[in-house]
């Protein structure tokens, strides 16, 4: 089995743990804090159409649907979709859902005002495609916003390691041990270590590539967890590599 079908069955097996995860998102500060961070850097336009790459359970079609843009939100994983139009369906949206690879899109060039995703560059087998097909996509002067964080730098630094290991030995001794949100979390954490993204550091690397690909703006928060919401346990374990935003201009 070659890594993007390893990816996709793993994640097939996570669609109902992460929708509960989203749920609770909708129903709390993050709705409105990932709803203005986003706006924040969209294009100022009444009707945006925006993709939503690497949906899962749909919050970005959600949030985003119900501020009246165009949303159109694509995952590899059928029962991720699935969930994504069901909570669409229960909270009144309405969104374009379909099954399709985010590194090899069925859109024609030029099609979408804003293209945006949150913790899916990480586990993708090719990152570089799926950027150059993001940015084909997008029409000229078209954002592109990604969310995500350097979740198994720790693995690769030595340095970087043994500081992480202290912090999780306070972390957990401070809030006790965290069950792992998988439902395979010995695979996902293969999967992960493994990913190309996982020794890089970002939001450097995406940076230097998006322009080296001819993006004409590229930018980026280096720290949103506090915009966000993550909770006081996550900062904490997460305080080395923090959730960033990385973004590029067509």
């Amino acid at each position: 089995m070659d890594l993007n079908k390893e990816i996709k069955a793993f994640w097939e097996g996570e669609a109902e743990i992460y929708s509960h995860g989203i749920q609770e998102e909708l129903q709390g500060k993050q709705r409105q804090a990932w709803k203005k961070l986003i706006l924040e850097y969209a294009p100022k336009k009444e009707v945006l159409k925006i993709l939503d790459a690497g949906c899962g359970p749909g919050f970005f079609s959600v949030i985003l649907g119900e501020e009246g843009h165009e949303v159109t939100g694509i995952d590899i994983t059928e029962n991720m979709i699935a969930e994504a139009r069901e909570n669409v369906r229960q909270q009144g949206q309405k969104a374009a859902l379909f099954t399709m690879d985010c590194q090899e899109l069925e859109f024609q060039d030029d099609t979408f005002d804003l293209v945006i995703c949150r913790n899916i560059t990480w586990t993708l087998d090719n990152p570089q495609k799926a950027y150059r097909e993001w940015k084909r996509v997008l029409k000229p002067g078209g954002r592109m916003l990604v969310f995500d964080a350097c979740w198994y730098l720790h693995q690769y630094d030595n340095v970087l390691g043994e500081k992480f290991k202290k912090i999780e030995e306070q972390v957990n001794e401070k809030y006790g041990k965290l069950e792992t949100g998988h439902a395979d979390p010995e695979k996902g954490d293969e999967l992960g270590s493994h990913a190309f993204l996982s020794d890089k550091r970002r939001p450097l690397w995406d940076l230097e590539y998006l322009m080296s690909i001819g993006f004409k703006k590229v930018f980026a928060e280096p720290d949103i967890m506090e915009k966000v919401y993550w909770s006081e346990r996550e900062k904490e374990l997460h305080q080395l590599t923090p959730g960033f935003l990385v973004g590029a201009e067509k």
